[in-house]
Formats: structure tokens, sequence, C-alpha cells
């Protein structure tokens, strides 16, 4: 807003499929907002808005303060940016002592890495979107130390996928192995580079397999070991990144009928095998998907890598029948956990419906499908449109790094909550925004009128998010004063949440849930009943009030707002451990 207001930004002409990227944006952002109108819960809701708003303002920036000039040097900051997480999430592994306890891994008892992010399929979809921008990096630069460095960090990214055993995060990495060399300008440079980074990141995983300690997450024993490999494949690969430099490899160029030759030779047994094996292949993985179950953990952490078997089968079919009910609104943003918990097919607790296109069917009905298909086309013209008008190997390294990461980022956004991991969707959509310059013109000169309009929206993108944020960390501060024993500061937290705002059932909830620590039931239920009044289909409000209730010697009361918590979660574990609660 600052620069807006000073006439310093934008630093260069929007370009079209830029300005319809943000269109497309702030459409969706638009229609989330509608949402508020008809939502399961207003809180919830209003913070997708500002998860939308920020995806919103991270490409308004990147797009308005990189120029002609400094657009290359972002993209490679965040190549190396990206690669340097790479780095601390498996060194988190191998030294464990110096970095947060994983609290992810100890609540569900796992062996899989998921450090920084707390969750182990971000972890991998990191690491093979960071591999993806190392391998289209070291493929295209001309500046030998970063072409080096760039294939020398991409086994430390695809050891941070294996490490994660995330099932997605294997199949994007196949994914952009696959379309790199399509996509890439030095094809022959790109295979060879890919070739040489798969066999170091193998040798890597093999003393990661050599090495239970680290596989398991059970201790070091055998961390200098993988120490060694990634060193020792990481200098092998840098050493072919400069040997493909001073060889010219870039420049090499294949004959156009030569290569469709050996295209058609290569595609030949691939569509036999599909159409022999295609089919008992296919309806063997149809039905282990259809299986549904927790995969067990054995002692090879990599068996999960060999089957399909999940919940997703049944969150997507529930995702498909909340669409069937209201096909056109949905049940708002951010609330379709309560539509899982009325027709779940099991106790698991769900949040999201793991794809983002199963999710915003659900939640935002077909109108919700379109604009987030619609964010997604653009972004990916704008990646295609840069790479074929791009002059320069380095632009058509860039460009190359930003279709196939974004790419990766699809794939698994398909399959997982990565639209909520805001760290994968920052790194997909801030690869395809530092691309904006370059097909943009000049910097524009603005009249103070469009000045002005861009500064209101700007200053309102960040106001509208400051009563959910204020609110969010008073909760925070009640919870944690509650828990020291220090009530009465609880207490007025919980009350600075509400007055931020009132329409927040998680502030209702917890001044409820303070007030019955005090012994203040009525007054309590009345917090709860408010907390319901904003979340009607969520049964937690239910489940406290039978509670209080109960406290209060109202029995009949508290078996009807069971009975209706039950309602909200059909197979909700509380009330398998609590069988006898209705015989008084």
């Amino acid at each position: 807003a600052l620069g807006l207001g000073l006439g310093l930004l934008p630093r260069a002409r929007l370009s079209r499929p830029a300005l319809l990227l943000l269109g497309a944006l702030t459409c969706y952002a638009g229609w989330t907002a509608l949402s508020l109108t008809w939502t399961d819960s207003t809180e919830r809701t209003f913070g997708e808005l500002t998860r939308v708003i920020d995806y919103l303002g991270l490409v308004a920036l990147i797009a308005s303060v990189l120029d002609r000039h400094t657009w290359r040097a972002a993209a490679a900051g965040l190549m190396f940016g990206a690669l340097a997480v790479c780095v601390l999430s498996v060194w988190s592994r191998l030294a464990p002592a110096g970095f947060p306890a994983d609290a992810a891994g100890a609540a569900f008892r796992i062996d899989r890495l998921s450090y920084p992010f707390g969750y182990w399929n971000t972890a991998g979809a990191w690491g093979a979107m960071s591999a993806a921008l190392a391998l289209s990096w070291s493929a295209h630069d001309t500046v030998s130390v970063r072409r080096a460095l760039a294939l020398a960090l991409a086994p430390v990214a695809g050891t941070m996928t294996y490490l994660s055993y995330s099932r997605s995060g294997v199949g994007a990495i196949a994914l952009a192995v696959l379309l790199l060399p399509a996509v890439s300008r030095n094809r022959l440079t790109a295979v060879i580079h890919t070739v040489i980074a798969v066999g170091a990141t193998g040798f890597a995983v093999l003393a990661v397999r050599g090495a239970p300690e680290i596989a398991r997450a059970t201790g070091t024993a055998g961390a200098a070991n993988v120490v060694g490999a990634l060193v020792f494949g990481g200098a092998g690969c840098a050493a072919v990144a400069l040997l493909t430099r001073r060889t010219k490899t870039d420049r090499w160029r294949m004959p156009s009928a030569i290569a469709r030759r050996i295209a058609v030779i290569a595609a030949v047994p691939i569509v036999l095998a599909a159409a022999g094996l295609g089919p008992h292949f296919a309806g063997q993985a149809w039905h282990s998907f259809k299986k549904t179950g927790i995969v067990k953990q054995t002692d090879n952490p990599t068996s999960r890598l060999t089957t399909l078997s999940g919940s997703r089968y049944d969150i997507w079919d529930v995702a498909l029948n909340g669409f069937s009910a209201k096909p056109v609104t949905g049940t708002g943003a951010g609330t379709f956990e309560f539509l899982w918990n009325r027709h779940q097919r099991s106790g698991e607790f769900v949040r999201n419906a793991h794809s983002v296109w199963f999710e915003n069917l659900a939640e935002l009905g077909l109108p919700g499908l379109v604009f987030i298909v619609s964010v997604v086309a653009m972004g990916g013209w704008l990646a295609v449109m840069t790479r074929l008008k791009a002059r320069r190997s380095v632009t058509a390294g860039v460009a190359t790094a930003a279709i196939v990461a974004f790419s990766v980022y699809l794939v698994t956004a398909s399959v997982d909550w990565m639209w909520q991991s805001t760290a994968i969707t920052v790194l997909a959509f801030g690869g395809v925004a530092v691309l904006s310059p370059r097909l943009g013109g000049p910097r524009p000169r603005l009249r103070w009128p469009v000045r002005g309009a861009l500064l209101i929206l700007a200053v309102g993108a960040g106001l509208v998010q400051i009563p959910l944020l204020l609110a969010t960390l008073d909760v925070r501060h009640s919870q944690t004063a509650a828990a020291a024993g220090d009530t009465p500061a609880a207490l007025s937290w919980a009350r600075d949440a509400i007055s931020q705002a009132p329409w927040d059932a998680s502030a209702h909830m917890q001044r409820g849930l303070v007030l019955e620590s005090q012994g203040k039931l009525d007054q309590a239920a009345k917090d709860i009943g408010q907390a319901i009044s904003h979340e009607k289909t969520d049964f937690a409000g239910w489940i406290v009030l039978a509670r209080i209730d109960t406290e209060r010697g109202r029995y009949e009361t508290a078996l009807q707002d069971r009975a209706q918590a039950r309602k909200l979660r059909t197979r909700g574990q509380v009330f398998q451990l609590s069988p006898s609660f209705g015989k008084f």
C-alpha cells in the first residue's frame, strides 16, 4: 500500500497472464467471501478468506516489486531458499538434538520426516518441488557456480522426499523426471543431469536403508554414512554440471526427424505394455484404493509405498455426496470437517478433503471449482507463455522450473491438503509470480484515481484480516493461562477474543470452558450456546453442553445434547468411550 501510494509500485507493467491470475484469485476470494452468507461456520470461512487474500497479496507483491532486471535473481533466491529448507529438513533427521521435538511423529508414533512443516506429505511435496527446481536450473544456468550448486543439492531434496515416505511425493518426483526433458530447452543436458541426480539420490537412499536408526527415526547411528553419501553424490553431481557446461552440451540439438523416430520407437513398447498389463494393474490399484484403512507401520518403512489403501476413497465420496446435496453453494469454505463428521465412514478425524478439487466442490459448489481451476489455469498459462517466449537459456530454465514445480504442486494438491499447507502453495505460486516481469512492459505511470483505488484495496485486504488474527491470539493466550492455572487471566483473554470477533465460535467456546472451570455453569452454558449458534453443525459444542447440563443436574437435557452431538458426528470415538453415558 505504501509503495502504491508513493508511486514506487509497480516496478513493471503487469502482463496479461499475470493480470488474469490476479483476477482469478480475486474472483475466488469474492466467492469465498460470499459464502459467509450461508456457511456452517463464519469463523472457519473467514479463516479461508484470509488465506486466499494472502495468496492474492503474495502474487501481487512479487509481480509489483520485480522488474525485467531483477526477476531472474528473485527466481534464483526462491530456488536456493527451497533447497536450504531441504538441507535443514534432512539434517533434522541426522542430528535431531539440534532441532525441536517432532510433535507430529510423537503423537502419531510414526517414523516419517515432517520437519519443518509438521506434516510428512508436505515435506515430501516440498522435496519433490525443490528437486524439480534444482534440475531445471542446473540444465539451463550459464553461471557455473549456481549450476553446480543446484545439481549438487538435488539429491538432498530427493532424500527428503524419501524420508517422508510419501506416496504422493514419490509420484511427484517421477512426474518431474518425466516432464523435465519434455519442457526443457536443453534436453540432452536435462537428461544427463537427471540421470546423475537420480543415481546420487539412490546412493543416499541406500545409505539411509543401511542405517535403521536413521530410517526409523530412533537414533543417529549411521548418520555419518548418510552425510558421506550425500556429500559424495553431491560432489559427483557438481562435477557433471561443470562438465556439461564445459563441453557445451546445452547447445547440442537433435534433429527433429531423428527425435520423432526415437519417440515413436520408445513409445511402441510402452503402449503395448500398457494395453496388455494396464487393465490388470489398474484393477488391482483401484481395489487397493477402495480398501479403507490406516497403513500399518512395519519394519520396512517403505512398505506403504506399495499400496494405495487409506481413507481417500471414503473422504472423496463424502465430498461428492456433499456437493450433490448443495451443488451451487456448498457448505461454506473451511467447513468440510463438519460434513465429514455427519457422514463419516470411520472414526478418523478429518478436517480437509485431501484434494483441492473435491474440497472446493463440497465447500463452495460448482462455482468454487470453476474459480480454483481458473486460478490454476492462469498460473500455468503465465509459466507456459514465459517458456514459449524465452530467448535466453536462463529464462527458459526459470520458466521450465516454474512449469515442472507447479505441475508437481498440482499433483500433490490433488491428493492432499496442500492448498492449506501454505508453505507449499507459496512456493508454487511464488515461482510462477516471479515470471510476470518477463512478459510485462516498462514501468507504468498510474494516475491518482487508479493508484488510490489500488491503495484502498491493499489496505482493506490487510485490515479485514485483523479481527480474526487478534481473536486467535487472544484465545491462545487464554488457553495458555488456563493451563497454567491462572483462571482470571484466562477469562480476561477470552473476553478480549470475543470483543475482537463476536462471531468467533472458538472465542465463545473458550470463555465457556473457563467459566465452567470456575463453577459458573449457567454463564458457561450461555457461552457454549453462543458457540453452537455460530457453528450449528459442529458436534463439539453440543458434547460440552451435555457435560455442563450434567453438572447442573439436568440429565434429560444432557441426554438430548448428547444425542444431537452424536447426530453431528456419527462415529465419534468420544461416544464409543462412554457407552454407559445414558444409564443413570
